[in-house]
């Protein structure tokens, strides 16, 4: 018999936590049938995800090693990055938006955070959270855009005017992140990657091969910033996991997005 503790059958949304998933054990968090976060309440460093892995490497390329940092989290799963910096970076402030209350405080009563994490928890739309935060001020050193609902990442979290706003957040050299699916052709993708370059100068990609090529299944994940981004040290860092990872800068960047739509909100009802 399954462990009630272990499913959420809510008003909005239906959630399994899988436990002894991952080469280490831990948990897969799973939301209306797709896989969205792990989590290994043990070691929160261990990340069998390569979204994750990605995202870490962006931010761990670009900060020093141990540096506490401010982070933005508009999405929160099962809070697998936000355990980790917690845990990598002690002293890191960190705010997570999160549209399903009971989604989070599902996951947290399995799996809470380890002490000493310091999380503050925001409920709403990330794109209202972000127009609010913007007229109060932000400073953040990164903004981690990772809202799914089911496979599809919400469109009005993807346009110039909402890049815009989110960088407003950001201290001056702070980077955004935005993890996406891999679709057919990757036109989500390739569509994002202009957004984000329409708002700021430089813009790299982290992506498998195999997945750029369409024979896989994955994730691309994109940082922007307005300072220039190592890219030699996130390659080295994201290369840390089991398949090949390549980053999309310059001349692959723009051949990636090979005149792509630049997306803005009057077109979110397309």
């Amino acid at each position: 018999m399954s462990d009630p503790r272990l499913e959420l059958d809510g008003e909005r949304v239906r959630a399994r936590l899988i436990p002894e998933r991952g080469t280490n054990g831990g948990y897969s968090l799973v939301i209306e049938g797709t896989t969205q976060s792990h989590v290994n309440p043990r070691d929160p460093r261990d990340l069998q995800l390569e979204y994750a892995r990605l995202v870490i490497a962006i931010v761990d390329g670009c900060r020093a090693g141990g540096e506490a940092i401010r982070a933005l989290h508009l999405g929160a799963g099962g809070l697998t990055i936000p355990r980790y910096l917690g845990a990598t970076r002690p002293g890191s402030t960190q705010h997570v938006v999160e549209l399903h209350r009971e989604l989070l405080e599902f996951v947290l009563a399995v799996l809470p955070l380890a002490e000493g994490t310091e999380l503050t928890v925001e409920y709403d739309d990330a794109r209202v959270a972000v127009e609010r935060a913007a007229r109060s001020g932000g400073g953040y050193d990164v903004a981690i855009v990772d809202v799914f609902s089911g496979n599809v990442a919400p469109r009005h979290l993807s346009t110039v005017e909402f890049f815009t706003e989110l960088g407003e957040l950001l201290a001056p050299d702070g980077i955004t992140i935005v993890n996406t699916l891999a679709t057919a052709g990757a036109d989500t993708g390739r569509e994002i990657a202009a957004t984000l370059a329409a708002v700021r100068p430089e813009v790299m990609a982290l992506v498998s091969p195999a997945v750029l090529d369409g024979s896989s299944l994955g994730n691309i994940v994109f940082a922007a910033s307005a300072t220039p981004l190592p890219v030699h040290e996130i390659l080295g860092a994201a290369n840390a996991g089991p398949r090949p990872i390549i980053a999309l800068v310059g001349a692959s960047f723009d051949a990636f997005v090979d005149g792509a739509p630049v997306r803005h909100d009057a077109d979110t009802s397309a």
